[in-house]
């Protein structure tokens, strides 16, 4: 990152400071533009372009059509506030029952009005959460997750899988909403798209890995290296939360004594247990991933 310093002016009372020429063009930008500015914890200040057209963006109105569900998951994905459902007709109960059953399984999101021509569907809060925050939750739902398979703790095993859900669809809300918008609500400065895609990526591996768990059988046969792997994985959490580059190289180079270990213990085991590897080998291959993210 290079630094431009500019003496700030006073022009009829207000305080201004000139915006990088190149910075404008890259972007498209007039005189014109709407800039939006927010004030960030440390005192810094975020600018960045909003469009009147982004700005309508936060409201959206849908015609009921057959596949409304999907069309509603993808602009709530893209950040959208608040979506309006309207219908000439009476909208379908099967419809109106489809929509409820997606909105149920979304983090702080409601159906605020339910007419029989009309819904109405609010975003409530996503800002409000910073990025760091959904991806530290992640990071501890799924070692949390570890734990309740070896003790065997099913319903506690559920709900892990339902919150890993529900933080990774957030995490992905403001992914988009940076990459559409430039808001993106997270202590990390200097924000890039490759390092919000980043970020999207090293959770991703984390859903990965929670839905290879969620119908992991434990048993005797497999808990040692069951272990081994759950500590591999708290070897990259640990790296994540230190931002340690160089315990994360450690873990990239772990991995292949754990790799040979497994397909010795495939030729050794019996067909049920193979699979069990076969499965923990995915997560050491998704750890790696996430360890080179780092």
């Amino acid at each position: 990152m290079s630094w431009t310093f500019r003496k700030l002016q006073k022009i009829s009372g207000s305080y201004l400071v000139s915006l990088p020429k190149k910075w404008v063009d890259n972007l498209g930008l007039n005189k014109n533009s709407t800039m939006g500015i927010k004030i960030q914890d440390d005192g810094s200040l975020s600018i960045f372009p909003k469009s009147e057209e982004e700005e309508a963006q936060n409201e959206l109105v849908l015609d009921s059509f057959e596949y409304i569900s999907r069309d509603i998951v993808k602009n709530l994905f893209s950040g959208i506030e608040k979506i309006t459902i309207k219908s000439n007709k009476l909208i379908e109960t099967r419809i109106k029952k489809e929509i409820r059953w997606f909105i149920k399984e979304l983090p702080n999101i409601e159906i605020v009005e339910d007419n029989p021509q009309r819904i109405i569907i609010q975003n409530f809060g996503f800002k409000k959460i910073p990025t760091n925050k959904i991806i530290e939750r992640l990071l501890y739902i799924l070692s949390d997750t570890f734990i309740n398979i070896k003790n065997d703790a099913r319903d506690e095993l559920r709900d892990n899988i339902t919150q890993l859900r529900r933080f990774y669809f957030l995490l992905v809300i403001h992914v988009r909403t940076f990459l559409r918008m430039g808001i993106y609500e997270s202590k990390i400065k200097d924000l890039t798209p490759l390092k919000a895609m980043d970020n999207r990526t090293f959770c991703e591996q984390i859903a990965h890995i929670g839905a290879i768990l969620r119908n992991f059988e434990f048993n005797e046969q497999v808990a040692d290296f069951y272990e081994k792997v759950e500590l591999y994985y708290k070897k990259v959490m640990d790296a994540y939360f230190k931002t340690d580059a160089r315990l994360a190289h450690e873990v990239w180079f772990d991995k292949d004594k754990l790799v040979k270990e497994a397909k010795e213990l495939i030729k050794a085991l019996g067909p049920g247990e193979k699979d069990k590897i076969k499965d923990l080998l995915m997560i050491i291959r998704h750890c790696k991933s996430m360890a080179a993210l780092i």
